[in-house]
């Protein structure tokens, strides 16, 4: 029998709901397929110089994976806070994403704003 691992968008059961489009999370390993579903909402690549907020409007706080090229063609997955004395982090609050940059030059960001609650 195969397991199943499933996380409801807000407003719905998890346990009783079939719909995959109402979940950001749906794995299903029954009958030796593997079915997957995970929901972005958005993703860019933007230059930062300072700040910048990108609004997602989900109200609530969203997972979300940042990246900064800190050289040419170099991407650093960030946190959100800078660790090892960098200067670039992320900020996720119920209704943006902010992008920070300290270094003083400007710098690509990708970032991707995915489904999940993470509240």
């Amino acid at each position: 029998m195969g397991q199943t691992i499933k996380v409801a968008l807000s407003g719905y059961d998890a346990e009783t709901d079939k719909n995959p489009d109402h979940f950001s999370l749906f794995v299903d390993n029954d009958d030796s397929n593997d079915y997957i579903l995970i929901k972005e909402k958005e993703t860019d690549t933007v230059i930062v110089s300072s700040t910048t907020n990108i609004s997602h409007d989900l109200a609530y706080i969203p997972f979300c994976l940042v990246f900064a090229e800190v050289s040419d063609g170099v991407w650093r997955k960030l946190f959100g806070f800078p660790i090892n004395g960098s200067n670039y982090w992320f900020e996720v609050s119920t209704t943006n994403l902010i992008l920070r940059n300290t270094s003083g030059s400007p710098i690509n960001y990708q970032y991707h704003i995915f489904y999940d609650n993470i509240t």
